[in-house]
């Protein structure tokens, strides 16, 4: 694995030397220098006092030398607005702040002033290849540079703001609706997070080269759904997406749904559906497998929801939704019942347990599908559809 650049240990040169080039390109000048905090103490002293102000790099590696630090990393992330990201410096070696815990005596080194670096870790982004831009201008900070990628020109429905968070075991790239980021910051919501380790980042980036990935579509019907889906996996490089039928592909979703890509962790991705006045629809699996596991988001029946007053009726959909989210018939598993039952059997129990109340998808995964609408007196019951014989 690439050494990451915002990581430092004893052994990789001077620190102050790192803290240098890290000030350089992720602080910018700081007249004021730079602040360490330490101290930490529970519960008197849960942010630390400062133990050094006014200290350039120099300084700052003298200090953390003495106390013994032998490992460093950069922690960015968002502020209170947009343009106002934190990047702060702490230990590899963090002691327990809880309240049993011995302390902490350095907890973090931070800026005097605003961050101003040469390497942007926040971003506007208007199109595609403004965040292929951004990305690319991370390279200073990044284990690699990312590979070649065509980033669409086209311009994004919503206009989104951009972070990056950097983690000791990661990164996570954050991009929001571009008006909350601005004026709520890391309170906004996400639009859609990238999560991987550093040294994947480069890989992983890409994955977001498309606006199928980065706007939240309205889709009036099937037949809209599948023109998402197959966005996606050309992006991604999956197979293509099944054309519904004529029947299916006419259906209507429930109005008002939307669907967007809520976030890439690793290799997998996960869709959300939004629908008003319904639950959320979600989607989760590998990201070169679209087809495979949101593929039978395309039959209609997966939007439906289905009464637990009609047990004919809740039979007959349990046993169509497992064979379309399953391509078998499904073994349906209760969290409180120790046999799995068949849809006739789930009927009955969601009818006796469950009165009064619709039953709807409410997870499919590459083998599996759970359900919504399944609360019962004692709490919500965990319903879920696997293949037979399967565990």
């Amino acid at each position: 694995m690439l050494r990451d650049p915002l990581v430092w240990r004893a052994g990789d040169g001077p620190m102050a030397e790192w803290l240098a080039g890290v000030g350089e390109r992720l602080l910018g000048p700081q007249p004021g220098g730079c602040t360490v905090r330490g101290d930490l103490r529970w519960p008197d002293r849960p942010y630390g006092v400062p133990v050094g102000t006014g200290l350039t790099a120099g300084e700052v590696a003298e200090l953390l030398t003495a106390e013994g630090v032998d490992g460093l990393y950069v922690r960015t992330g968002g502020g209170p607005r947009l343009a106002e990201p934190r990047v702060e410096i702490a230990p590899l070696a963090e002691g327990d702040r809880g309240p049993d815990g011995p302390g902490v005596r350095i907890l973090q080194v931070e800026p005097a002033g605003a961050p101003a670096g040469t390497v942007p870790v926040f971003a506007r982004i208007r199109t595609p290849d403004e965040l292929g831009a951004w990305i690319g201008l991370l390279t200073p900070v990044l284990a690699q540079a990312p590979p070649p990628a065509r980033w669409p020109a086209a311009t994004l429905a919503t206009p989104l703001g951009a972070t990056l968070h950097h983690r000791r075991d990661g990164i996570l790239l954050d991009l929001q609706p571009l008006a909350e980021a601005e004026q709520r910051g890391v309170n906004a919501t996400s639009r859609v997070q990238l999560q991987c380790v550093a040294a994947d980042f480069p890989q992983r980036a890409v994955l977001l080269a498309a606006a199928a990935v980065l706007e939240e579509r309205p889709l009036p019907g099937v037949r809209d759904l599948a023109g998402w889906l197959g966005e996606l996996a050309a992006a991604w490089g999956g197979q293509p997406v099944p054309v519904p039928g004529r029947w299916a592909g006419a259906a209507a979703l429930p109005p008002g749904t939307r669907a967007s890509v809520l976030r890439i962790d690793g290799d997998e991705a996960e869709l959300m559906l939004r629908r008003p006045g319904r639950s959320e629809l979600w989607a989760r699996g590998p990201v070169t497998r679209v087809a495979g596991w949101a593929g039978p988001l395309l039959d209609p029946a997966l939007h439906e929801e289905a009464p637990t007053a009609s047990r004919r009726r809740l039979a007959r959909w349990l046993e169509h939704t497992g064979r379309a989210a399953l391509g078998a018939d499904a073994r349906w598993s209760v969290d409180r019942l120790a046999e799995p039952l068949t849809a006739a059997g789930l009927a009955d129990w969601l009818a006796a347990h469950c009165p009064g109340r619709a039953v709807a998808v409410d997870r499919v995964t590459e083998g599996a599908v759970t359900l919504t609408g399944t609360r019962t007196s004692d709490g919500r019951a965990i319903v879920t559809g696997r293949r037979s014989g399967h565990p």
